[in-house]
């Protein structure tokens, strides 16, 4: 079979498959585009804001209107581009796009000298840099798919290169000049480029499904200590490294923990003085009785392991029970610490401390020092806390019987600890526990109290139901937290449409020319029209309704303009058709304004009564801004009057001058992950409450908080958040994507290798953490 046989063979086979990944690109893509233009107008108002003459500030404005009325045709241009890309993958070409470069010499924000061509060579360095791995399998597939052929991120269809060529293509349509293109070029990078990361997942997942390399190494990436290996050495130890599975994983963190207890215990007096003190109180000598069997352990714990919950807990399933709110304080958690440190200490009593084994004794720390964590987890209730803290003793004895409780992250018990801390945190309505899945919760942990004796088993049966009530919360609370971002994404785009509405009706209404009853008309019940457009229309401003309705508004504004014989013989030939338009205009917003809009018709019922009005609405204008009377009884000339032009919240603080610990926070703010748990102050009671950042607003920077059950809590002006939390008055918690046990048994690790380092160590490792933290955002 020939080259060209056998590419045709796999481009038979596999275009389904291209075609579905180009239809997914072009809809995500398209979806980025959207942000980006909806954020250009203010990127190009802050560069005019700062522009040295009324010249450039002028050219920035001129771009700004261009971009809003022909935005729709570069999205159309770039879609068709992207398709072209897939299209010509296919063909043998040295690139998928190729574009000419320009000597153009341009000036960004910080004056340093670049042209396109250069910003465009560092957008795509820095993308394909951040997506180097999946860059590398999507090329390797891909060259499967065309047969053979080498494909390099130059060649991939949606790759970096082909984006970022393919948008200067389409905006090359605008007519933008350099220093402006760039710029909308930076936006690209930061709206579209930056979020690349799902799109390549899902590209490599449908050719791995199609069964393209789905066993695939990531690339290679090698280490300072690599120099002395062979290429050949390099791939065996990454594959070695990739095939360790998690449990070896688990396995290596869990022995390093137990070699750092292990060298605390050695340098710990105190340890070898209590075994001692033991061995003593029993009559006998250390080490004169062999050691703690697992058997002796189990039934250690089964004496110890209560047979129900803490009367202190509420019994939300008893009968009759009726708890609406329950508060947990700090001296109560307290007790519970203590609750836990004295069920270790009657297993020492019981066995006999002096007979435990190291690993033994070990583990038993290890599952206490679990506990006293999530006893500490900020976001976790109060109440869950002391729930799950029931949970202490019966987890000793699973991981005495079974240690991969602690090695394996798929070990059932373990999974089982992992949901209840999650659901624990995420759905637990405090206000009334009967409604969150605190009850569900509480049946999962009285059938362990009641049940679990030797049967590691029993965890699986309860695991496998309560996942699937934590599945049935967690599509409720989506449901709840998606309706409350639709509602308040609705107002946005409400006001925002309000907004450019109003700015189109006042340009068009600030003439002295104008009687009231058509600048009332314009700035309120028109402005309803093009509201309802920018709504209803997909193409909003690009529609013919959008430009229709502007023509009508233009035609009134020029209805009482001063007009010579001639123009007036045109107006009363043109009047009824206006009148027509204006009542078929208004047909849409249903009978509401009719009755408003009468004074106006009456103003249009021919072109004397307009002419009239018109000198009407001079002499009243110039009558009042002739003079205006000063309290040092002194006058001055009054400007005519101008356009008002709307400006954002985000402008007006912009103008404002915020203290630069605020302006720090507030940046850290904008970039926080959705989904981050704050604990803020309610701002009428004065109380705490933990509550989710949902949705962060482009246009009013106000973030949306919801609770546990999805339900909208709190919307917060984002520069008020930020001065609350300087205050100390609202705090973000930390919160781990992380499995509950996974990620403690890492804190346990870096607290151990703490404890074992000298002062100088630990300042050391605390300023590295500090700029760590510094340099990334904040999840």
């Amino acid at each position: 079979m020939s080259i060209q046989d056998r590419r045709n063979k796999y481009q038979s086979q596999f275009q389904p498959v291209l075609d579905r990944c180009k239809d997914t690109v072009i809809v995500y893509i398209n979806a980025l585009l959207t942000e980006l233009f909806n954020n250009s107008d203010k990127a190009l108002t802050s560069f005019a804001q700062k522009a040295e003459t009324n010249e450039i500030q002028n050219r920035f404005f001129e771009a700004m209107a261009m971009i809003r009325n022909r935005h729709g045709l570069v999205e159309h241009e770039f879609r068709e581009l992207l398709s072209e890309g897939f299209d010509k993958f296919w063909k043998d070409q040295p690139e998928i796009d190729s574009f000419s470069e320009e000597d153009t010499e341009l000036e960004l924000v910080d004056h340093e000298s670049m042209d396109v061509s250069t910003a465009l060579e560092n957008m795509i360095s820095r993308t394909v840099g951040h997506h180097r791995s999946q860059l590398y399998a999507l090329g390797q597939r891909l060259s499967v798919v065309s047969g053979g052929r080498s494909v390099k991120h130059k060649k991939i269809p949606s790759g970096p290169h082909h984006l970022a060529h393919a948008f200067s293509e389409a905006i090359d349509a605008l007519g933008l000049e350099a220093r402006i293109k760039v710029i909308i070029l930076a936006l690209f990078d930061k709206y579209v480029l930056k979020q690349l990361g799902s799109i390549y997942d899902d590209f490599n997942n449908s050719l791995k499904e199609a069964g393209v390399l789905p066993h695939l190494r990531p690339a290679i990436q090698k280490s300072p200590d690599a120099k002395g290996r062979t290429d050949a050495e390099d791939e065996d130890h990454s594959e070695l490294q990739q095939e360790q599975t998690q449990e070896e994983l688990g396995e290596e963190l869990f022995g390093s923990i137990l070699d750092m207890m292990a060298s605390r215990r050695r340098t710990s007096p105190e340890k070898v003085a209590a075994k001692e003190a033991a061995a003593k109180a029993a009559g006998r000598q250390l080490g004169s009785v062999p050691p703690a069997t697992q058997e002796n352990l189990v039934s250690a714990l089964s004496n110890i392991q209560p047979a129900q919950r803490s009367d202190m807990i509420p019994d939300v399933n008893a009968p009759g029970a009726a708890i609406s709110n329950i508060e947990i304080d700090e001296q109560f958690l307290i007790r519970v610490k203590h609750t836990l440190a004295e069920e270790r200490h009657k297993l020492y009593s019981e066995v006999g401390a002096d007979r435990l084994e190291a690993a033994d004794e070990d583990t038993i720390d290890l599952v206490g020092m679990l506990f006293e964590y999530m006893l500490n987890d900020p976001v976790l209730p109060a109440v869950a806390k002391a729930l799950i803290s029931h949970l202490h003793t019966p987890y000793l004895k699973v991981a005495i019987i079974d240690r991969k409780l602690l090695t394996d992250s798929n070990h059932e018990a373990r999974q089982l600890l992992d949901s209840l801390v999650e659901a624990g945190s995420h759905w637990i309505d405090e206000r009334n526990l009967k409604r969150g899945i605190y009850p569900d919760m509480q049946n999962v942990i009285d059938r362990v109290l009641k049940e679990f004796s030797d049967n590691v088993g029993l965890f699986s049966t309860l695991l496998e139901a309560f996942k699937k009530r934590m599945d049935e919360f967690r599509r409720k609370s989506d449901i709840l937290e998606k309706r409350a971002q639709d509602s308040i994404k609705g107002r946005e785009k409400l006001n925002i449409a309000r907004q450019r509405a109003s700015q189109e009706m006042r340009a068009r209404s600030f003439s002295e020319n104008l009687p009231q009853p058509a600048k009332d008309f314009l700035e309120k019940t028109w402005v309803d029209k093009l509201v309802f457009v920018l709504l209803r229309h997909p193409d909003g401003e690009m529609s013919d309704d959008w430009k229709e309705a502007l023509r009508i508004a233009d035609e009134i504004a020029w209805t009482f303009e001063p007009k010579d014989q001639s123009e007036r013989e045109e107006l009363e030939r043109t009047l009824p058709d206006l009148r027509k338009s204006i009542e078929e205009g208004l047909a849409s917003l249903g009978g509401f304004h009719q009755e408003k809009s009468q004074t106006l018709f009456g103003l249009l019922s021919n072109a004397e009564t307009a002419s009239i009005a018109t000198e009407q609405a001079i002499k009243s204008a110039q009558t009042s801004e002739t003079v205006v009377p000063i309290t040092d009884k002194t006058v001055v000339e009054a400007e005519p009057s101008k356009p008002v032009t709307i400006e954002s919240p985000k402008e007006e603080a912009e103008e404002e001058d915020i203290p630069e610990d605020e302006e720090a926070m507030m940046e850290k703010l904008r970039k926080i992950k959705f989904g981050t748990w704050f604990e803020i102050r309610d701002a009428q009671s004065g109380e705490s409450q933990k509550v989710k950042l949902s949705w962060l607003s482009p246009l009013t920077a106000s973030c949306m908080f919801v609770d546990r059950a999805g339900v909208q809590t709190a919307i917060k002006p984002l520069r008020t958040l930020a001065q609350e939390i300087l205050k100390g008055e609202s705090t973000i918690l930390e919160d781990s994507s992380d499995p509950f046990v996974e990620r403690t048994l890492h804190a346990i690790r870096r607290m151990l290798q703490r404890s074992l380092k000298t002062t100088d160590d630990i300042a050391s490792e605390l300023i590295d953490d500090d700029e760590e933290n510094e340099g990334k955002e904040v999840r």
